[in-house]
């Protein structure tokens, strides 16, 4: 019977004590685990090692939570000695952020982390306050299936137009709670060198709560979506249409509503806009029957 420990987490302390003092547990031990939980490590003067990373050689999975992490995983060393780390690094599939306030991008292209995610194949970033988009990481995403982003209140979008090609493997995508996303895909003004943008493999996209979202992507791009054929938008009350370019979903048939299931008698574009019109024609019904003011629902 294998008893081996698979999951283990630690709070600032300990991982203080690990990082400081070498830990209290065998290198064995830590061989084994695959999940990694860094718990309330909000000591800003706090630095992450990678040299203690070195020790999960199985690691699969490591979940942040509310850590005060600026960057995520800094390394201070001299070059050869951070490339030297960094080959002995883990190469994780799943990593999940919860409450990292203080990092307004996920890593640089030349961070260890960037190694450490080459193989990644799930994102999940909830309340991380200060976030702005995930661009600078998506060289490292080219692997990724499944992406969840939820309550970053300061993302005005979740990644530019030439990074968008790495996500081509990405079969899930959800976004909630965003409430100053205004598109999902963001123009670099580089329609004459990316005019095609193509997600291959994605079956589900859900958009939730996102107050302020004007378009899935505002450029004059053409959009490919193959396997599209689960969509859900509800309580985006300012989307005007999913893009302004050409869009290909040939198997999308309906999109869910928070009302009901839209069935796609024309393309998700035209339904978009409906439904925009639907939300605008109840607005002025609204005004109308209050005497010019508006109510707030709460949904």
């Amino acid at each position: 019977m294998n008893t081996a420990l698979e999951s283990i987490f630690l709070v600032q302390k300990e991982l203080l004590k690990q990082e400081d003092q070498g830990g209290q547990f065998s290198i064995d031990l830590f061989s084994h685990i695959k999940v990694l939980e860094i718990i309330e490590n909000l000591n800003d003067s706090t630095v992450f090692s990678f040299c203690f990373l070195q020790r999960f050689s199985n690691l699969e999975k490591i979940e942040m939570v509310d850590c005060n992490f600026k960057e995520l995983c800094p390394y201070e060393g001299d070059v050869g000695e951070k490339r030297d780390v960094t080959m002995l690094l883990p190469r994780i599939n799943e990593l999940t952020l919860k409450g990292v306030d203080k990092m307004t991008h996920l890593w640089n292209r030349g961070s260890p982390l960037h190694h450490i995610c080459t193989n990644l194949q799930t994102l999940r970033v909830y309340k991380c306050g200060n976030l702005i988009n995930i661009a600078r990481a998506s060289s490292a995403l080219r692997n990724l299936t499944t992406l969840e982003v939820g309550y970053c209140k300061e993302m005005v979008q979740l990644i530019t137009s030439s990074k968008a090609q790495c996500l081509e493997q990405l079969v899930t995508l959800k976004i909630g709670g965003c409430e100053m996303m205004r598109e999902v895909i963001a123009s670099d003004g580089d329609e004459a060198t990316y005019h095609e943008i193509i997600f291959k493999e994605l079956k589900c996209l859900e958009l939730k709560g996102l107050q302020n979202l004007k378009s899935f992507c505002s450029g004059n791009y053409t959009l490919k979506f193959p396997s599209l054929d689960d969509v859900t938008v509800i309580d985006c009350p300012a989307i005007e249409n999913f893009c302004n370019g050409a869009l290909s979903t040939p198997k999308l048939q309906e999109v869910q509503t928070g009302r009901d299931v839209r069935k796609c008698t024309w393309d998700l574009n035209s339904t978009i806009e409906q439904l925009n019109k639907e939300e605008c024609d109840e607005m002025s019904e609204e005004t109308d029957k209050n005497g010019g003011h508006k109510e707030n629902h709460v949904r």
